[in-house]
């Protein structure tokens, strides 16, 4: 079994693949602590498989992203007994059916899983991608980003996070010239809360709208499955997606 070997996957082609996940509550979860019941859930599989734990404890990018609950409960307080479903979205096809298959009865403190469906997202042009989770940046300053960086700065080191990325998970290396949006739109007002380690991150939620080039196009792909920022294994920036329908 290969793990996550970016070294064997250079210079093959990107596919996002999402498993999309039924789950049952066992009992009733904040949503403060949601994100890391979550993250528990999809780690105690990883743990199960002698490679897969290894891939866990490495210290590198893993190629995968999660989201919450949905539906979403307005008083942020999850139902025992009622059942979700969460997403989680991976470049590795080994990867994601090895969650999709072990998800189901799979059972820990908080959730049993009940069903799991497994797909590739099609690669067609995309217009706008829109962030779900909120997007963390950790900074060299170790503070939040609007304490330390001009928003010109803010977006240089999102790019380089993504062009980080493209080479760790393509192999190529990005012309950097090139712009991998030509509009992004802050959408949260105010800090959107990230639970991290028993800590509060400050977060932000985006819109970004997708240059027409082939490797803007392929970063924006990309993305779906690695997000914008750090700590997207983690639960943070899972992306929404729209299609450019004027583009066939």
């Amino acid at each position: 079994m290969n793990v996550n070997n970016t070294n064997e996957k250079k210079k093959t082609k990107m596919i996002v693949y999402e498993v999309t996940t039924k789950v049952a509550l066992l009992k009733e979860i904040e949503i403060k602590t949601l994100r890391r019941n979550l993250v528990y859930f999809i780690d105690s599989i990883l743990v199960k498989n002698p490679e897969y734990e290894c891939f866990h404890g490495e210290n590198k990018l893993k190629g995968y992203t999660l989201d919450l609950l949905y539906p979403m409960e307005k008083d942020g307080h999850y139902k025992e007994n009622k059942v979700y479903s969460f997403r989680v979205r991976a470049l590795d096809k080994q990867l994601a059916q090895y969650l999709s298959k072990s998800f189901v009865r799979h059972t820990t403190n908080d959730f049993i899983g009940v069903q799991s469906s497994f797909k590739t997202i099609p690669c067609k042009p995309l217009k706008t991608l829109y962030t779900i989770t909120p997007v963390i940046v950790k900074t060299q300053e170790h503070c939040y980003w609007r304490e330390c960086l001009s928003f010109e700065e803010y977006e240089e080191q999102l790019k380089k996070n993504l062009w980080k990325k493209y080479r760790n998970f393509t192999g190529k290396e990005p012309d950097e010239s090139l712009p991998i949006w030509d509009g992004i739109m802050l959408k949260s007002k105010w800090i959107v809360p990230f639970t991290y380690k028993n800590i509060t991150l400050p977060g932000d939620k985006f819109e970004l709208r997708i240059s027409n080039n082939k490797q803007a196009q392929e970063i924006a792909y990309m993305a779906l499955a690695v997000g914008l920022g750090d700590l997207n294994s983690r639960g943070a920036s899972f992306m929404g997606y729209r299609y450019n329908d004027d583009i066939k």
